[in-house]
């Protein structure tokens, strides 16, 4: 008995920081929003930067819990293929936050609202998706959930098309054409890494029953 309380709570130990790692990917989303509607606006930026510094704290507990735990459930693989896929969603947000500060004047009046959306709606459901992994839900929610998050990202690629073909228009200035591809560009790569960190959950549930 004393082995299996103390695996289940190494399990939760990395379930309740997993869970904080997706928590920090909604943050960022919403720092990234408050760029997006106000530019410099200081609060933005250092909301945007927390959220950066708590989830590298969170992924290092996550790799020292993992040197230390000895009785646990869930593979060692496992924990870190999730801990890294979740750690990419807000790393590629940094790098479009980045990339329109960079590029501000050639893409300030850029209207990025339905890729936003997408994005928001993305790492909440992944957030949802971890949230359901460490309540022990059975394969049948978590692959509800999964599908939902593999019909964002089919949506976001969609979205993603249809803008950059606007940029192709005769006419169209070239460097506000470069700067904004790369920009939508990586807004549906942020939604590929809600995708991929879906999978990865997915898989160890059903590996798991």
């Amino acid at each position: 008995m004393f082995s299996l309380q103390r695996m289940l709570g190494r399990d939760d130990e990395f379930c309740a920081l997993l869970e904080g790692s997706a928590q920090q990917a909604v943050n960022s989303v919403g720092a990234l929003k408050g760029i997006l509607q106000s530019a410099f606006h200081q609060s933005s930026l250092d909301a945007f930067a927390a959220a950066r510094r708590n989830d590298k704290q969170i992924t290092a507990q996550i790799a020292e819990l993992l040197v230390r735990a000895l009785v646990t459930s869930l593979e060692r693989e496992d924990i870190e293929s999730l801990a890294e896929a979740l750690y990419k969603i807000p790393k590629t947000v940094e790098k479009f936050a980045e990339r329109y500060l960079l590029t501000i004047d050639h893409v300030r009046d850029f209207e990025f609202t339905r890729q936003l959306v997408l994005l928001e709606e993305g790492v909440r459901s992944v957030l949802e998706m971890v949230q359901a992994f460490r309540a022990g839900a059975g394969v049948a929610e978590i692959t509800r959930l999964d599908a939902r998050i593999q019909r964002l990202e089919r949506e976001a690629d969609q979205v993603s098309l249809e803008m950059v073909q606007r940029l192709y228009q005769p006419g169209f200035p070239t460097v506000r054409g470069i700067a904004l591809k790369d920009l939508i560009e990586l807004n549906e790569k942020a939604v590929d890494r809600c995708r991929d960190a879906s999978t990865v959950i997915a898989r160890v549930v059903i590996k798991r029953y």
